[in-house]
């Protein structure tokens, strides 16, 4: 027998909201929500609403409302995933092969897919974070969280809110990882210069939206990374 259906509370689609912005990216880990007048302006509710859906969200694992400072976005899924993984790779080099298979497998995907997606801004972001490894290089400095932080920014362009947390857990844990490796591996000024070039040409196809190409570069960048990994432990 069918039952009435309640209408649903505001509360909930507040809720609902946020979190799909959390989803999509649009709220980043770390990141400060806007007040709570500022929200029920933009979303036409009370603040007593905001509030509560505020509260909801701090409860689930969501946000976390910090008293006198605000309302930040939670890193969703780092707590499930982080602690296993780096049980299990923190004291293996061999797991480093695992971690170039597994970026391999997903990352040529997402490279293809935010040349599909990405927006103006998002790509602007990109030509940042190239910007600032070129200096970095110049400066003879480590673009170990460079680098991690432009894989984010394409996890982000290819529009998968599964895919974006998850590489939000992983790159973190692989930038904890393999921090010494990738100082290793690129420790000389010309390996620094082919690892810049590759993350130009990626974001050129990326911006240009040119998927086949960003897949093509995105594969031969980590091709040449493995490489490079498994002929210097030898």
């Amino acid at each position: 027998m069918l039952k009435r259906i309640k209408p649903q509370r505001i509360t909930e689609k507040i809720v609902e909201q946020i979190k799909d912005g959390i989803g999509s990216g649009d709220f980043s880990a770390g990141e400060k929500l806007p007040p709570e007048r500022e929200m029920a302006e933009q979303m036409g509710v009370s603040r007593s609403s905001i509030r509560e859906a505020l509260q909801i969200l701090d409860h689930t694992g969501f946000v976390q409302i910090i008293q006198g400072r605000g309302t930040f976005v939670k890193e969703v899924g780092r707590a499930t995933l982080t602690d296993p993984l780096w049980d299990l790779l923190r004291n293996s080099q061999s797991r480093y092969q695992d971690i170039y298979e597994f970026r391999m497998a997903i990352e040529v995907w997402a490279a293809g897919k935010a040349a599909e997606r990405i927006s103006q801004q998002e790509s602007a972001g990109l030509d940042r974070i190239v910007t600032a490894m070129r200096r970095h290089v110049e400066r003879s400095e480590p673009i170990t969280e460079l680098d991690a932080e432009f894989h984010l920014a394409i996890s982000k362009a290819s529009r998968n809110s599964v895919y974006y947390h998850v590489s939000t857990t992983v790159f973190h844990l692989i930038s904890e990882v393999t921090r010494q490796s990738h100082e290793y591996l690129f420790q000389n000024p010309e390996d620094q210069k082919v690892l810049l070039d590759d993350h130009e040409a990626i974001s050129r196809a990326i911006s240009n939206h040119d998927s086949h190409q960003a897949r093509l570069l995105m594969q031969q960048h980590l091709g040449r990374v493995e490489r490079i990994f498994i002929d210097r432990r030898e």
